[in-house]
Protein backbone atom coordinates (compact mmCIF):
# COMPACT_ATOMS: atom_id res chain seq x y z
CA UNK A 1 0.00 0.00 0.00
CA UNK A 2 1.15 3.57 -1.15
CA UNK A 3 2.19 6.18 1.77
CA UNK A 4 -0.71 8.23 0.53
CA UNK A 5 -3.60 5.12 0.82
CA UNK A 6 -2.42 4.47 4.41
CA UNK A 7 -2.77 8.32 5.29
CA UNK A 8 -6.10 8.67 6.90
CA UNK A 9 -8.83 10.99 6.64
CA UNK A 10 -9.06 14.44 7.31
CA UNK A 11 -12.43 15.92 7.95
CA UNK A 12 -12.53 19.00 5.76
CA UNK A 13 -14.68 21.99 6.90
CA UNK A 14 -16.28 23.04 3.04
CA UNK A 15 -18.05 26.59 2.91
CA UNK A 16 -20.59 26.49 -0.17
CA UNK A 17 -21.12 29.54 -1.72
CA UNK A 18 -24.46 29.42 -3.16
CA UNK A 19 -27.88 27.66 -2.51
CA UNK A 20 -29.38 26.70 -5.44
CA UNK A 21 -30.00 23.37 -7.05
CA UNK A 22 -25.78 22.92 -7.46
CA UNK A 23 -25.14 24.60 -4.02
CA UNK A 24 -27.44 22.74 -2.33
CA UNK A 25 -26.25 19.67 -4.11
CA UNK A 26 -22.51 20.19 -3.51
CA UNK A 27 -23.48 20.44 0.37
CA UNK A 28 -25.38 17.03 0.64
CA UNK A 29 -22.54 15.46 -1.04
CA UNK A 30 -19.84 16.51 1.17
CA UNK A 31 -21.90 15.83 3.60
CA UNK A 32 -22.60 12.44 3.25
CA UNK A 33 -18.64 12.46 2.21
CA UNK A 34 -17.96 12.99 6.00
CA UNK A 35 -17.40 16.71 5.86
CA UNK A 36 -18.25 19.98 7.71
CA UNK A 37 -20.42 22.32 5.66
CA UNK A 38 -21.87 25.43 6.13
CA UNK A 39 -24.13 26.87 3.08
CA UNK A 40 -24.05 30.81 1.90
CA UNK A 41 -26.83 31.84 0.40
CA UNK A 42 -27.23 35.95 -0.79
CA UNK A 43 -31.06 35.74 -0.64
CA UNK A 44 -33.54 33.80 1.78
CA UNK A 45 -35.20 31.01 -0.08
CA UNK A 46 -38.24 32.20 -0.46
CA UNK A 47 -37.51 33.68 -4.15
CA UNK A 48 -36.75 30.40 -5.85
CA UNK A 49 -38.50 30.35 -8.98
CA UNK A 50 -41.01 27.87 -10.09
CA UNK A 51 -39.94 25.80 -13.23
CA UNK A 52 -39.75 22.35 -14.28
CA UNK A 53 -36.37 21.11 -14.04
CA UNK A 54 -35.16 17.87 -16.35
CA UNK A 55 -33.53 15.05 -14.22
CA UNK A 56 -32.31 12.24 -16.39
CA UNK A 57 -30.98 8.87 -14.91
CA UNK A 58 -27.11 10.45 -14.71
CA UNK A 59 -28.63 12.78 -12.37
CA UNK A 60 -30.83 10.66 -10.60
CA UNK A 61 -28.05 8.14 -10.06
CA UNK A 62 -25.87 10.59 -7.84
CA UNK A 63 -29.38 11.57 -5.91
CA UNK A 64 -29.32 8.22 -4.99
CA UNK A 65 -26.32 7.70 -3.62
CA UNK A 66 -26.81 10.54 -1.13
CA UNK A 67 -30.48 8.53 -0.26
CA UNK A 68 -32.69 10.53 -1.82
CA UNK A 69 -35.56 9.59 -3.09
CA UNK A 70 -36.39 10.98 -5.87
CA UNK A 71 -40.05 10.30 -5.60
CA UNK A 72 -40.10 12.96 -2.99
CA UNK A 73 -39.59 15.35 -5.32
CA UNK A 74 -43.22 15.01 -6.29
CA UNK A 75 -41.58 13.86 -10.01
CA UNK A 76 -43.20 13.21 -12.90
CA UNK A 77 -42.18 10.05 -14.92
CA UNK A 78 -41.60 11.29 -18.54
CA UNK A 79 -42.64 8.85 -21.30
CA UNK A 80 -41.58 10.71 -24.42
CA UNK A 81 -40.05 13.68 -26.17
CA UNK A 82 -42.78 15.10 -28.92
CA UNK A 83 -41.79 18.03 -31.61
CA UNK A 84 -44.28 19.67 -32.84
CA UNK A 85 -45.12 22.40 -35.87
CA UNK A 86 -45.30 26.03 -34.48
CA UNK A 87 -48.25 26.98 -36.19
CA UNK A 88 -50.34 23.59 -36.17
CA UNK A 89 -49.20 21.57 -33.30
CA UNK A 90 -49.09 18.33 -35.64
CA UNK A 91 -46.26 16.09 -34.61
CA UNK A 92 -43.16 16.39 -36.42
CA UNK A 93 -40.87 13.35 -34.62
CA UNK A 94 -41.17 11.51 -31.12
CA UNK A 95 -38.36 9.82 -28.55
CA UNK A 96 -40.32 6.93 -26.76
CA UNK A 97 -39.03 6.71 -23.50
CA UNK A 98 -41.37 4.16 -22.35
CA UNK A 99 -38.25 1.60 -21.91
CA UNK A 100 -35.64 4.58 -20.25
CA UNK A 101 -36.39 2.57 -16.67
CA UNK A 102 -35.94 -0.33 -18.15
CA UNK A 103 -32.92 0.06 -20.26
CA UNK A 104 -30.81 2.82 -17.94
CA UNK A 105 -31.94 1.51 -14.46
CA UNK A 106 -33.83 4.81 -13.40
CA UNK A 107 -36.99 6.76 -14.84
CA UNK A 108 -36.55 10.14 -16.46
CA UNK A 109 -37.79 12.42 -14.30
CA UNK A 110 -39.47 16.26 -15.04
CA UNK A 111 -39.10 17.87 -11.31
CA UNK A 112 -40.27 21.27 -10.01
CA UNK A 113 -37.54 23.51 -9.18
CA UNK A 114 -39.10 24.60 -5.87
CA UNK A 115 -39.79 20.49 -5.24
CA UNK A 116 -36.32 19.71 -6.05
CA UNK A 117 -34.74 22.67 -3.63
CA UNK A 118 -37.00 21.74 -0.45
CA UNK A 119 -36.19 18.17 -1.00
CA UNK A 120 -32.39 19.04 -0.98
CA UNK A 121 -32.66 21.56 1.54
CA UNK A 122 -34.02 19.33 4.27
CA UNK A 123 -31.44 16.44 3.50
CA UNK A 124 -28.47 18.44 3.81
CA UNK A 125 -29.99 20.26 7.08
CA UNK A 126 -32.14 17.20 8.62
CA UNK A 127 -30.59 16.24 12.09
CA UNK A 128 -30.86 12.61 10.36
CA UNK A 129 -28.90 10.40 7.80
CA UNK A 130 -25.55 10.45 7.23
CA UNK A 131 -23.14 13.05 8.14
CA UNK A 132 -23.28 16.45 10.04
CA UNK A 133 -25.94 18.71 9.22
CA UNK A 134 -25.12 21.46 7.05
CA UNK A 135 -25.44 25.05 8.31
CA UNK A 136 -27.16 27.43 6.51
CA UNK A 137 -26.54 31.40 6.73
CA UNK A 138 -29.10 33.20 3.99
CA UNK A 139 -28.85 36.88 3.25
CA UNK A 140 -24.69 36.15 2.83
CA UNK A 141 -23.89 37.34 -0.35
CA UNK A 142 -20.31 37.18 -1.40
CA UNK A 143 -17.71 39.90 -1.56
CA UNK A 144 -13.91 38.85 -1.96
CA UNK A 145 -11.84 35.79 -1.60
CA UNK A 146 -8.59 35.28 -0.17
CA UNK A 147 -7.28 32.73 -2.10
CA UNK A 148 -4.20 32.47 0.06
CA UNK A 149 -6.24 32.35 3.08
CA UNK A 150 -9.19 30.65 2.00
CA UNK A 151 -11.52 33.42 3.61
CA UNK A 152 -14.38 34.24 2.01
CA UNK A 153 -15.89 37.46 3.21
CA UNK A 154 -19.50 38.93 2.59
CA UNK A 155 -21.08 41.68 2.35
CA UNK A 156 -22.84 41.84 5.84
CA UNK A 157 -19.78 42.31 7.48
CA UNK A 158 -19.16 38.47 7.98
CA UNK A 159 -16.27 36.09 7.00
CA UNK A 160 -15.29 32.71 7.50
CA UNK A 161 -12.36 30.36 6.32
CA UNK A 162 -12.32 27.34 5.40
CA UNK A 163 -10.73 23.93 4.00
CA UNK A 164 -12.18 23.92 0.27
CA UNK A 165 -14.70 26.65 -1.02
CA UNK A 166 -17.23 25.69 -3.37
CA UNK A 167 -17.87 28.94 -5.53
CA UNK A 168 -21.60 27.73 -6.66
CA UNK A 169 -22.98 31.76 -7.00
CA UNK A 170 -21.08 34.88 -7.77
CA UNK A 171 -17.18 33.44 -7.42
CA UNK A 172 -14.64 34.24 -10.74
CA UNK A 173 -11.28 33.09 -9.04
CA UNK A 174 -9.78 34.33 -11.68
CA UNK A 175 -11.51 33.39 -14.61
CA UNK A 176 -12.27 36.05 -17.35
CA UNK A 177 -16.27 35.10 -18.71
CA UNK A 178 -16.36 35.03 -22.99
CA UNK A 179 -19.69 36.40 -22.91
CA UNK A 180 -22.34 37.35 -25.70
CA UNK A 181 -25.84 38.49 -25.96
CA UNK A 182 -27.67 35.38 -26.84
CA UNK A 183 -30.26 35.42 -30.05
CA UNK A 184 -32.56 34.44 -28.37
CA UNK A 185 -34.73 34.73 -24.60
CA UNK A 186 -36.82 33.16 -22.78
CA UNK A 187 -40.04 33.42 -20.52
CA UNK A 188 -40.91 30.89 -18.10
CA UNK A 189 -44.09 30.84 -16.88
CA UNK A 190 -46.90 27.73 -15.63
CA UNK A 191 -50.15 26.53 -16.03
CA UNK A 192 -52.02 24.75 -13.45
CA UNK A 193 -53.51 21.08 -14.43
CA UNK A 194 -57.25 22.34 -12.61
CA UNK A 195 -57.29 25.49 -14.96
CA UNK A 196 -56.55 23.56 -17.83
CA UNK A 197 -59.77 20.96 -16.87
CA UNK A 198 -61.96 23.72 -15.78
CA UNK A 199 -61.41 25.44 -19.40
CA UNK A 200 -61.54 22.57 -21.11
CA UNK A 201 -57.81 23.34 -22.57
CA UNK A 202 -55.71 20.84 -24.10
CA UNK A 203 -55.39 17.52 -22.05
CA UNK A 204 -51.81 16.54 -23.79
CA UNK A 205 -50.17 19.23 -22.21
CA UNK A 206 -50.75 17.19 -18.76
CA UNK A 207 -49.34 13.86 -20.40
CA UNK A 208 -46.10 12.50 -19.53
CA UNK A 209 -44.08 14.16 -22.04
CA UNK A 210 -41.37 17.23 -22.70
CA UNK A 211 -42.73 19.12 -25.74
CA UNK A 212 -41.79 21.24 -28.40
CA UNK A 213 -43.01 23.38 -31.09
CA UNK A 214 -40.46 25.49 -33.20
CA UNK A 215 -37.11 25.80 -32.98
CA UNK A 216 -36.09 25.77 -36.55
CA UNK A 217 -36.81 28.21 -39.39
CA UNK A 218 -40.43 28.65 -40.15
CA UNK A 219 -43.29 30.04 -42.73
CA UNK A 220 -43.26 33.31 -43.75
CA UNK A 221 -40.10 33.61 -42.24
CA UNK A 222 -40.30 32.81 -38.88
CA UNK A 223 -37.02 32.87 -36.97
CA UNK A 224 -35.85 29.47 -35.47
CA UNK A 225 -35.35 31.08 -32.20
CA UNK A 226 -39.60 30.92 -31.58
CA UNK A 227 -39.56 27.69 -29.18
CA UNK A 228 -41.24 26.64 -26.74
CA UNK A 229 -40.92 23.66 -24.16
CA UNK A 230 -43.72 22.68 -22.19
CA UNK A 231 -43.44 19.89 -19.68
CA UNK A 232 -45.92 18.53 -16.49
CA UNK A 233 -44.39 18.59 -13.07
CA UNK A 234 -44.71 18.68 -9.15
CA UNK A 235 -46.78 15.56 -9.62
CA UNK A 236 -48.59 16.64 -12.78
CA UNK A 237 -50.41 19.56 -10.55
CA UNK A 238 -48.52 22.02 -12.85
CA UNK A 239 -47.61 22.39 -16.28
CA UNK A 240 -44.34 24.08 -17.01
CA UNK A 241 -43.27 26.35 -20.29
CA UNK A 242 -39.93 27.74 -21.37
CA UNK A 243 -40.90 30.60 -23.97
CA UNK A 244 -38.11 31.48 -26.22
CA UNK A 245 -38.13 34.28 -28.79
CA UNK A 246 -35.40 36.81 -30.63
CA UNK A 247 -34.00 38.48 -28.00
CA UNK A 248 -34.66 41.69 -29.57
CA UNK A 249 -38.20 41.46 -29.06
CA UNK A 250 -37.57 41.15 -25.15
CA UNK A 251 -37.52 45.36 -22.51
CA UNK A 252 -35.79 42.28 -20.16
CA UNK A 253 -31.97 43.50 -20.35
CA UNK A 254 -30.37 41.66 -17.01
CA UNK A 255 -28.88 37.97 -17.21
CA UNK A 256 -30.11 35.80 -15.27
CA UNK A 257 -33.67 35.66 -13.39
CA UNK A 258 -36.07 38.25 -12.42
CA UNK A 259 -38.49 37.80 -9.42
CA UNK A 260 -40.95 40.24 -10.88
CA UNK A 261 -44.06 38.83 -12.75
CA UNK A 262 -43.91 39.60 -16.44
CA UNK A 263 -47.57 40.49 -18.13
CA UNK A 264 -48.52 37.74 -20.56
CA UNK A 265 -47.97 40.20 -23.33
CA UNK A 266 -44.39 40.11 -23.11
CA UNK A 267 -44.62 36.85 -23.74
CA UNK A 268 -47.32 36.87 -26.87
CA UNK A 269 -45.47 39.31 -28.89
CA UNK A 270 -44.15 39.08 -32.87
CA UNK A 271 -44.89 35.47 -34.42
CA UNK A 272 -46.51 33.92 -31.43
CA UNK A 273 -49.97 35.20 -33.25
CA UNK A 274 -49.17 32.10 -35.33
CA UNK A 275 -48.52 29.85 -32.60
CA UNK A 276 -50.48 26.25 -32.43
CA UNK A 277 -54.07 27.78 -31.06
CA UNK A 278 -54.00 24.81 -28.85
CA UNK A 279 -50.65 26.34 -27.00
CA UNK A 280 -51.76 29.86 -27.26
CA UNK A 281 -54.35 29.02 -25.16
CA UNK A 282 -52.51 27.78 -22.66
CA UNK A 283 -50.31 31.01 -22.36
CA UNK A 284 -53.07 33.20 -22.17
CA UNK A 285 -54.02 31.49 -19.22
CA UNK A 286 -50.47 31.03 -17.67
CA UNK A 287 -49.23 32.57 -14.30
CA UNK A 288 -45.52 33.15 -12.94
CA UNK A 289 -44.52 34.49 -15.78
CA UNK A 290 -40.93 35.44 -15.53
CA UNK A 291 -38.10 36.87 -17.67
CA UNK A 292 -35.05 34.80 -18.17
CA UNK A 293 -32.47 36.67 -20.30
CA UNK A 294 -29.62 34.65 -21.65
CA UNK A 295 -26.03 34.42 -22.90
CA UNK A 296 -23.81 32.40 -24.39
CA UNK A 297 -20.43 31.33 -22.24
CA UNK A 298 -17.70 29.98 -24.15
CA UNK A 299 -16.14 27.49 -21.97
CA UNK A 300 -13.60 28.62 -19.00
CA UNK A 301 -10.12 28.09 -18.74
CA UNK A 302 -10.17 26.60 -15.37
CA UNK A 303 -12.49 25.97 -12.79
CA UNK A 304 -9.74 25.63 -9.90
CA UNK A 305 -7.83 27.66 -8.33
CA UNK A 306 -5.65 26.81 -5.15
CA UNK A 307 -8.53 25.58 -2.78
CA UNK A 308 -11.57 26.93 -4.17
CA UNK A 309 -13.56 25.41 -7.32
CA UNK A 310 -16.66 26.80 -9.34
CA UNK A 311 -19.45 24.19 -9.70
CA UNK A 312 -22.45 24.34 -11.75
CA UNK A 313 -23.57 27.21 -13.44
CA UNK A 314 -20.87 28.46 -11.71
CA UNK A 315 -18.01 26.87 -13.89
CA UNK A 316 -20.45 26.03 -16.86
CA UNK A 317 -22.93 27.93 -17.96
CA UNK A 318 -24.92 26.85 -20.37
CA UNK A 319 -27.99 27.37 -23.02
CA UNK A 320 -31.03 25.64 -21.69
CA UNK A 321 -31.74 23.40 -24.47
CA UNK A 322 -30.48 20.03 -23.53
CA UNK A 323 -31.95 20.06 -20.10
CA UNK A 324 -28.97 19.36 -18.21
CA UNK A 325 -28.14 22.47 -16.83
CA UNK A 326 -28.98 20.90 -13.26
CA UNK A 327 -28.09 17.68 -14.25
CA UNK A 328 -24.54 19.34 -14.96
CA UNK A 329 -24.28 20.95 -11.22
CA UNK A 330 -25.34 17.14 -9.68
CA UNK A 331 -22.47 15.91 -11.53
CA UNK A 332 -19.98 18.21 -9.84
CA UNK A 333 -21.29 17.74 -6.89
CA UNK A 334 -21.19 14.02 -7.28
CA UNK A 335 -17.50 14.51 -8.51
CA UNK A 336 -16.27 16.37 -5.36
CA UNK A 337 -18.25 13.66 -2.96
CA UNK A 338 -16.63 10.84 -4.46
CA UNK A 339 -13.04 12.67 -4.47
CA UNK A 340 -13.12 13.93 -0.70
CA UNK A 341 -14.53 10.54 0.54
CA UNK A 342 -12.86 7.75 2.42
CA UNK A 343 -11.88 5.78 -0.34
CA UNK A 344 -9.53 8.45 -2.01
CA UNK A 345 -8.53 9.83 2.23
CA UNK A 346 -4.86 11.36 0.19
CA UNK A 347 -7.38 13.98 -1.46
CA UNK A 348 -8.74 15.30 2.17
CA UNK A 349 -5.02 15.83 3.17
CA UNK A 350 -3.68 17.37 -0.34
CA UNK A 351 -7.04 19.51 -1.57
CA UNK A 352 -5.24 21.16 -4.29
CA UNK A 353 -4.54 18.01 -5.77
CA UNK A 354 -8.10 17.23 -5.29
CA UNK A 355 -9.49 19.81 -7.04
CA UNK A 356 -7.38 19.21 -9.96
CA UNK A 357 -8.16 15.89 -10.16
CA UNK A 358 -11.79 17.29 -9.92
CA UNK A 359 -11.18 19.52 -13.18
CA UNK A 360 -9.91 16.89 -15.08
CA UNK A 361 -12.67 14.75 -14.36
CA UNK A 362 -15.58 17.07 -14.75
CA UNK A 363 -14.36 19.98 -17.31
CA UNK A 364 -13.89 17.88 -20.68
CA UNK A 365 -17.53 16.02 -19.93
CA UNK A 366 -19.45 19.30 -18.91
CA UNK A 367 -18.15 21.35 -21.75
CA UNK A 368 -19.13 18.81 -24.45
CA UNK A 369 -22.66 19.57 -22.70
CA UNK A 370 -22.34 23.26 -23.12
CA UNK A 371 -21.10 23.69 -26.03
CA UNK A 372 -24.03 20.63 -27.71
CA UNK A 373 -26.65 23.16 -25.79
CA UNK A 374 -25.22 26.24 -28.05
CA UNK A 375 -25.58 24.13 -31.19
CA UNK A 376 -29.54 23.39 -29.66
CA UNK A 377 -30.28 27.15 -29.81
CA UNK A 378 -29.44 27.08 -33.44
CA UNK A 379 -31.44 23.57 -34.02
CA UNK A 380 -33.76 21.44 -31.90
CA UNK A 381 -33.00 18.35 -33.74
CA UNK A 382 -29.30 18.76 -31.18
CA UNK A 383 -31.76 18.31 -28.62
CA UNK A 384 -30.79 14.64 -26.96
CA UNK A 385 -33.28 12.25 -27.58
CA UNK A 386 -34.06 14.01 -31.36
CA UNK A 387 -30.48 13.11 -32.12
CA UNK A 388 -31.74 9.55 -32.13
CA UNK A 389 -34.55 10.00 -34.07
CA UNK A 390 -35.42 10.43 -37.86
CA UNK A 391 -37.36 13.35 -38.88
CA UNK A 392 -38.41 14.14 -42.37
CA UNK A 393 -37.46 18.31 -42.03
CA UNK A 394 -33.53 18.25 -42.70
CA UNK A 395 -33.56 21.23 -40.97
CA UNK A 396 -34.21 19.39 -38.01
CA UNK A 397 -30.89 16.81 -38.51
CA UNK A 398 -28.84 16.89 -36.11
CA UNK A 399 -24.92 16.97 -36.52
CA UNK A 400 -22.73 14.22 -36.75
CA UNK A 401 -21.47 13.77 -33.21
CA UNK A 402 -24.27 15.38 -31.23
CA UNK A 403 -24.54 14.13 -27.96
CA UNK A 404 -27.21 10.88 -27.27
CA UNK A 405 -28.64 9.39 -24.32
CA UNK A 406 -26.66 6.57 -24.52
CA UNK A 407 -23.41 8.70 -23.64
CA UNK A 408 -24.78 10.36 -21.22
CA UNK A 409 -26.28 7.09 -19.36
CA UNK A 410 -23.62 5.10 -19.77
CA UNK A 411 -21.44 7.08 -18.01
CA UNK A 412 -20.09 5.97 -14.79
CA UNK A 413 -18.22 8.65 -12.38
CA UNK A 414 -17.13 6.10 -10.04
CA UNK A 415 -15.50 4.14 -12.31
CA UNK A 416 -13.81 7.15 -14.05
CA UNK A 417 -12.80 8.62 -10.45
CA UNK A 418 -10.53 5.36 -10.18
CA UNK A 419 -9.16 4.91 -13.12
CA UNK A 420 -7.81 8.72 -12.94
CA UNK A 421 -6.58 7.71 -9.28
CA UNK A 422 -5.49 4.46 -10.47
CA UNK A 423 -3.28 6.46 -12.58
CA UNK A 424 -2.56 8.99 -10.17
CA UNK A 425 -1.27 6.62 -7.49
CA UNK A 426 0.92 4.56 -9.78
CA UNK A 427 2.79 7.48 -10.78
CA UNK A 428 3.27 8.96 -7.13
CA UNK A 429 4.71 5.15 -5.86
CA UNK A 430 7.15 4.35 -9.22
CA UNK A 431 9.75 6.13 -7.46
CA UNK A 432 9.58 4.02 -4.36
CA UNK A 433 9.60 1.24 -5.89
CA UNK A 434 12.73 2.31 -8.09
CA UNK A 435 14.04 2.81 -4.60
CA UNK A 436 13.82 -0.45 -3.71
CA UNK A 437 15.64 -2.00 -6.42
Amino acid sequence: MSTSQASGFKQLHVAVIGGGIGGLAAALSMRRAGHRVDIFERRGFDVEVGASISCAANGSVHLEDWGIDVKSMSPVALMKLTMRDWETGQIQGVYDLSDYEREWGRVYYMLHRQDMHKVLLDAATAEDGIGIPCQVHNNSPCDTVDLETNTVKFLNGTSIQADLIVGADGIRIGVKPDIKTSPQTCYRCNVLTEDIKRLGLVKHSYEPAIQFWGGSEGKNGRSKYYKIVMAPCSNGEVVSFYCFMPTELTNHREEGFTFKEAPVSDILQGRYSDLDPECLALLKNSRERMPWRLYVHQAYTHWINKRTCLLGDAAHPMMPHQSQGAVQAIEDAGALGIIFSAKYPEFTRDVEAGLRLYQAIRKPRATRVQEASARATENVGERIGFTSIQVEDESLRPSEGSLTVREMNEYNMHQHVAAEVAKIRKARDAPQEMAHL
